[in-house]
């Protein structure tokens, strides 16, 4: 008779199980911000340290060993024996994630199942700071067992089911901070993909995007560090482009941009837009449509209500509502300028169609994926139709 331990923590329990969560929480929430959490020995240290408060079955004994540097290379970071009433014993050989790169990630998965592949004994088991809801379901996809150390936990094995879900984010990652898809920063990603083929070198992309040598090296050790790039003779090449799309729109935040609302008189989005492209707009005014409106332009396929464009300051607004005639409102707004918090970047590799210019496909895409209003089918739409063929090749 197999033994079943199933937890989910979601709005439908109990009042007494949301007590006893918040209850067991509060006596670890503390330590766990005051660590790092920086490496892999963080991760196992905090591990062994509150396995139990992490899965509290009764019963339930996971003792840990980490291989020695003599054993086999396929080793993985450590091995758990697991047993539990004395009826249910099994071996985890698990992989250690220190960094959400959906590159890495897929790699870890890839040696979890190579492991389980050269011994079955061995059961498949992630562990990480914490695991979203898309990587705990390609993980379940996978055949891959996981654990997070914000509480979050599937182990199925031998009869035994534990299941605790539903917990938020201990470590959140500070987004849009000085790292690769800060506003500078995206620069370098944004020249690396217009040819992802292409050796890059350090000097060429510091001169042809004006920035720092010393500041693109540094991005450059990143990049490399998160599996984005590999050096080849002093050059960088794109190594994983679709992961670090992946990764991208995960870190990318489109209400970071500063709204500033307009009620534009018109039937609908492709009247103001054509309103938009009748004005003259001078050269001095710096540009460019996004969202769904230069998704219209570049491969239509959503229905929307709202024309966003960008703009460089307030000047350049001021200058569409004189000529537009337009009346700012709280509601009922149709055409929304956005004052972009990607200053620097957001009007790379911008594109003319139709006679307006419109931010890159790869602009697009951040903005839409995960934009409320039937943003993620145009993204997705325009992934098929546009960067598929330059990402996948």
């Amino acid at each position: 008779m197999g033994y079943r331990v199933k937890l989910f923590f979601e709005t439908r329990f109990r009042l007494t199980s949301l007590l006893f969560l918040n209850i067991m929480l509060s006596k670890w929430t503390t330590k766990i911000y005051k660590a790092t959490m920086g490496s892999e020995f963080d991760i196992f240290d905090y591990l062994k340290n509150h396995i139990k408060e992490l899965i509290p079955v009764q019963g339930l004994s996971i003792r840990f060993e980490v291989p020695g540097s003599k054993e086999k290379e396929w080793r993985p970071d450590f091995i758990a024996d697991v047993s539990f009433k004395k009826d249910v014993q099994f071996k985890l050989a698990a992989e250690i994630l220190t960094q959400p790169s959906a590159s890495i990630f897929k790699a870890k998965i890839a040696l979890l199942k190579s492991y389980s592949k050269h011994n079955d004994s061995l059961i498949p088991f992630l562990v990480a700071k914490y695991l979203s809801h898309d990587r705990r379901r390609q993980c379940q996809e996978e055949g891959v067992y996981f654990l997070d150390l914000s509480g979050n936990v599937f182990l199925a094995h031998d009869g035994l089911y534990i299941e605790r879900i539903g917990f938020r984010n201990r470590f959140p990652e500070k987004r849009m901070g000085r790292g690769p898809f800060s506003d500078k920063a995206s620069l370098i990603l944004r020249a690396v993909f217009s040819d992802i083929k292409k050796l890059w070198g350090v000097r060429e992309l510091a001169e042809g995007l004006g920035l720092d040598p010393g500041f693109v090296s540094r991005m450059a050790r990143e990049l490399e560090q998160r599996n984005y790039i590999s050096r080849i003779d002093s050059k960088i090449k794109m190594r994983n482009p679709k992961g670090i799309l992946e990764d991208w729109v995960s870190a990318y935040d489109y209400r970071k941009n500063k709204e500033v609302r307009y009620f534009c008189l018109g039937k609908g989005p492709d009247e103001i837009i054509g309103k938009v492209s009748h004005v003259n707009i001078s050269n001095r005014i710096q540009y460019a449509l996004g969202l769904h409106a230069g998704a219209s332009l570049v491969s239509p396929y959503a229905v929307y209500n709202e024309v966003h464009i960008y703009v460089q300051d307030q000047k350049d607004i001021k200058w569409f509502v004189e000529k537009l005639k337009l009346r700012e409102a709280k509601k009922g707004t149709n055409l929304i300028f956005l004052l972009p918090y990607y200053k620097h970047s957001v009007f790379y590799g911008k594109q003319k169609i139709r006679g307006l210019w419109v931010v890159s496909d790869l602009q697009l895409y951040l903005d839409l994926y995960n934009y409320p209003i039937r943003g993620r089918e145009q993204a997705e739409h325009l992934y098929e139709k546009r960067l598929a063929q330059i990402i996948e090749g």
